[in-house]
């Protein structure tokens, strides 16, 4: 059950083709300066505005999740105070004021899809090349749109990923955070239960091994531990994905709670995909702009998007990618292109495809796996109920509700996990659609 509240930071996902960034940013340059001769005058492009941060919404803030991170940064590790003072006082946050600032999902998503480093940069390489083409060399402006068209789409794709990956920082938040609060009432139950066992001779409690009880409270602790780091390793993760400082997302309170959904279709959200996808869209992009003009800019844009695809779809599909050289003439050559590249935008919707049925998989299988947790705690509450009452008739030992109430508190831990891998999946079931945002 540990593990399974436990949200230790993931590994940034790497999307599809992700790699291939540095060919691309390479590609673009050389592809549209070699249309050109050097000295001739250039034209500015104007550049596309970024999308507006959304303003922090009115949500109703929800309980247990307005917590904020002001955890002490280290624990006192020489102390002649007993370990375990030690440890629950380190973890002790101190009262104040609420903070006043707040952070909805939608917003840590916005500030991250307009922070994105690679978008970014992209963006700017887009607009360098620009810089250095003439206007009047129709073959350079003809490549250059089509070179600029493609990017465009491409920096799309790599700001909705750094929305979702942050999204997702937001969520293993909220779950810490919570995770925290099961943690300390574990330890709250625990402390009851070792008061008990102290006075087991008089009270007839189940379990007096004072020592053994003891033991058990050092795994909640444990416990709070993890999360507490957690919470502040996964604020810092935010801080660099918004841009925003470090000093403010300390202090933020974060008032969403997780995401949930009661079913997905697979049809629909394969539609939804084949038309949203920003990957998808740069091929048909590049598919549609190919022109004699830009035919050696689509050439290299073809191997950057994905290197050696034409040879490996020709092979998968039996096509014979060389049948279609002859001499040398720019027309045979544009239509060998074309053909490539319609087999490449087939094969990447093929991808799609079954990345949008995997995610709806997941979500479905992240929902039936919560249904069984909520089923199990269910039962343990009317456990409690009943051995509450039977306490109050003293047909049950006093103590006996504070053991249900321990595996309360292990059953909500596990709830909150698969709380945690829904919202998750949901994430990434929006992701694989290209609707992050919506």
């Amino acid at each position: 059950m540990i593990s399974a509240v436990k949200p230790a930071i993931q590994a940034a996902r790497s999307p599809a083709h992700r790699w291939i960034l540095p060919l691309i940013l390479g590609v673009a340059m050389m592809a549209v300066l070699s249309a050109q001769s050097p000295g001739d005058p250039v034209v500015d492009w104007p550049s596309v505005d970024s999308p507006a941060i959304a303003s922090p919404s009115d949500a109703v803030r929800t309980a247990g999740m307005t917590l904020t991170s002001k955890e002490v940064s280290s624990l006192e590790l020489e102390s002649p105070e007993p370990i375990e003072t030690v440890v629950v006082e380190s973890l002790t946050e101190p009262v104040g004021a609420e903070s006043s600032i707040s952070y909805t999902r939608h917003q840590v998503m916005q500030w991250a899809y307009q922070n994105s480093p690679e978008a970014n940069m992209i963006d700017q390489e887009s607009r360098a090349v620009a810089c250095g083409v003439d206007c009047d060399d129709d073959d350079a402006v003809c490549q250059l749109r089509l070179v600029r068209s493609v990017l465009a789409e491409i920096a799309l794709g790599r700001r909705s990923d750094d929305a979702a990956d942050a999204a997702k920082a937001y969520d293993r938040l909220l779950a810490a955070q919570l995770g925290k609060q099961i943690a300390r009432q574990g330890i709250e139950v625990q402390n009851r239960l070792i008061d008990l066992a102290n006075e087991a001779d008089r009270l007839g409690v189940p379990d007096g091994n004072v020592l053994q009880l003891q033991q058990a409270k050092l795994v909640w602790q444990d416990m709070e531990v993890q999360q507490t780091f957690a919470t502040q390793k996964l604020r810092q993760e935010l801080a660099r994905r918004t841009g925003r400082p470090e000093s403010e997302v300390a202090i933020a309170v974060t008032i969403d709670s997780l995401q949930s959904t009661e079913s997905v279709d697979a049809g629909s959200s394969v539609a939804i995909a084949l038309e949203n996808r920003n990957d998808l869209k740069a091929v048909k992009q590049l598919c549609a702009g190919m022109r004699t003009c830009n035919l050696s800019s689509a050439r290299q844009l073809m191997g950057a998007l994905s290197p050696g695809a034409g040879l490996a779809i020709a092979s998968a599909t039996g096509k014979k990618l060389f049948s279609c050289f002859s001499p040398d003439s720019n027309t045979s050559d544009l239509n060998c292109r074309r053909q490539q590249c319609s087999l490449l935008r087939e094969s990447l919707s093929d991808v799609i495809r079954n990345e949008t049925l995997q995610s709806v998989l997941d979500v479905r299988l992240a929902n039936a796996r919560l249904g069984l947790i909520d089923r199990q705690l269910q039962w343990a509450e009317e456990r409690l109920a009943e051995t509450t009452a039977a306490i109050e008739l003293d047909q049950q030992p006093v103590g006996s509700d504070d053991l249900i109430r321990l595996e309360l508190a292990k059953l909500r831990g596990d709830q909150l996990a698969r709380q945690l891998d829904v919202s998750l999946a949901i994430t990434e079931w929006k992701r694989v659609q290209g609707i992050v945002l919506e």
